[in-house]
């Protein structure tokens, strides 16, 4: 991981992927074919778009703890962190999740 330690996973404000999976509509592209990873976030927070976005970024940065041998590896050695945040665009604030 060339001294990695840390994985920041964050998700921002008006995020076009996860409005379109809320209004679960035909949009033009590939957003479409990110809907299924982002419809577990969906079903977890509720209609809001903010609430939305922080699981998403929650999930992804769970799913990417244990997607890889090596990250896990690392994760559980103690020596990366993966984590996930929220980017405020029309404030510059950015808050971590987890």
């Amino acid at each position: 991981m060339l001294g990695t330690k840390v994985i920041l996973v964050m998700g921002h404000g008006s995020c076009g992927a996860v409005k379109a999976t809320l209004q679960a509509k035909e949009v033009p592209g590939q957003i479409s074919a990110l809907y299924p990873h982002i419809q577990p976030a969906v079903d977890q927070a509720g209609p809001n778009l903010e609430a939305a976005t922080k699981a998403n970024a929650k999930i992804q940065s769970a799913l990417l703890r244990q997607a890889s041998t090596v990250i896990s590896g690392l994760v559980k050695e103690g020596k990366l962190k993966v984590v996930a945040a929220y980017y405020d665009i029309a404030s510059g604030a950015a808050t971590l999740l987890d």
